[in-house]
């Protein structure tokens, strides 16, 4: 006999049962989402529907966020509805739909991936475009059959025969390049900071490149040329080689039995070099006139056959050229006539001032006095050094006399007239 209490309580408990399996039942009917507007809807364009369907879920980075709703056909594809619940408001519109499977079964459910974390956001009736579908597995299929349809199998027998091949007996040496692999990872990851610093860097490196490409090109082909230059020469260069040692050898032995006076030589030709650097304008002038006086005595001295008119005999032959507009220079040489005393014999001394002493524009004056002086106690000069004469020792800290700009280097538009400057400069300097 059942009391009442145990009445009772079997009531609130078969009570307590319904309403529990009705609460459940009524969150996985999803009834809840017909009397509660708890979502918002957006639509994904789908060019195919990638084997998504109603219910499925919809996550984002990873979490469950809603439903998929009702799907439509469309002239171009599928139209899906996506349910997300209210509380995930702050999905960026720049977002991926992409269908996935979540086993082999082909448990499809469709993940949205955010291509950035700013706005503006997903709202009820917001539209996807940039979406993605998985490939189909006949289409998959499809094309692997034809993969391997394609290849030759006498080739690929022979490819697996001959990577059998190498890589027999080389167990040890591949687990040697896995285990050192592993250390080369460890050694990049601790270095992480240091290769991402040296690719930054590499970008200035790659712009210095890129700016000298032109000459980078010039080198190269200028490197080819040389390399084809070598390469016909390789005869040559042989004989070099093997001809090399004994010359080396007999360099070796002259600089050991001259070391002395090679020594004291190089040091006497630094004291005539610096003279000659210093004289440097009158050689370049010497080597431009001594053609022309070469070129003169052939002309000046010669030998013509009877045939050619001539006597046979060597002749010389002068010629003396005078211009009318310009006098010779008679200033300064005429000196008032001075009759020795009586009783007074012997030579007496020449007298060392006569010259022209005439303006230029009057007369032609010539002469090595219109010339730079290289003679001591001369101040149109620039002194280089002091000799002792006691001891022969040279110095070259001596005070700079006033120099002259004549005896310069014959101008480069005289051209091959540049002879004429012999008689241009003297006359230049006079003006001054």
């Amino acid at each position: 006999m059942i009391t009442r209490r145990t009445r009772i309580q079997l009531v609130i408990f078969a009570i307590i049962t319904l309403v529990g399996v009705s609460f459940v039942g009524a969150r996985y009917a999803q009834l809840d989402r017909v009397i509660i507007d708890s979502d918002y809807t957006v639509v994904a364009h789908y060019p195919e529907s990638g084997g998504i369907f109603t219910g499925a879920e919809v996550t984002y980075r990873g979490v469950g966020i809603g439903k998929v709703g009702d799907l439509t056909l469309t002239e171009d594809g599928v139209d899906v509805d996506l349910d997300i619940d209210n509380k995930w408001d702050k999905i960026p519109r720049d977002t991926i739909a992409l269908v996935g499977n979540r086993s082999a079964v082909g448990e499809q459910y469709v993940e949205l991936q955010p291509q950035t974390d700013d706005g503006p956001y997903l709202v009820d009736g917001s539209e996807i475009d940039d979406v993605a579908t998985p490939i189909a597995t006949e289409k998959l299929l499809g094309d692997l059959s034809a993969t391997v349809a394609s290849v030759d199998r006498d080739a690929l027998r022979t490819t697996v025969s001959e990577l059998g091949e190498a890589f027999a007996g080389t167990g040890p040496d591949l687990q040697k390049i896995i285990d050192t692999g592993d250390s080369f990872i460890e050694t990049a990851n601790d270095n992480f900071d240091i290769t991402t610093a040296l690719i930054r860097d590499s970008n200035t490196v790659l712009k210095g490149q890129l700016a000298t490409e032109t000459s980078l090109r010039a080198f190269a082909t200028q490197l080819s040329s040389f390399s084809s230059a070598l390469a016909g020469a390789d005869g040559d260069l042989r004989k070099v080689i093997d001809s090399g040692s004994v010359a080396a050898t007999q360099l070796r032995t002259f600089l050991e039995q001259n070391g002395v006076e090679l020594s004291e030589l190089l040091a006497n030709l630094v004291t005539t070099g610096r003279v000659v650097v210093k004289h440097l304008p009158a050689i370049k002038q010497l080597l431009v006139v001594y053609p022309y006086a070469v070129a003169a005595g052939q002309v000046v001295v010669g030998k013509r056959s009877v045939q050619q008119g001539g006597s046979g005999f060597w002749d010389a032959h002068f010629g003396l050229i005078l211009a009318p507009t310009v006098t010779p220079c008679y200033a300064g040489y005429t000196k008032d006539r001075q009759n020795p005393e009586s009783g007074r014999f012997g030579n007496p001394a020449m007298p060392s001032d006569v010259g022209c002493t005439e303006p230029i524009n009057k007369s032609n004056p010539r002469g090595p006095q219109n010339l730079q002086r290289i003679a001591p106690g001369s101040t149109s000069y620039e002194v280089l050094a002091d000799v002792d004469e006691a001891t022969g020792e040279v110095s070259w800290d001596v005070a700079k006399g006033a120099s002259s700009d004549r005896g310069n280097v014959t101008p480069s538009s005289l051209g091959e007239d540049s002879w004429k400057w012999l008689y241009l400069q003297p006359m230049l300097d006079h003006t001054r």
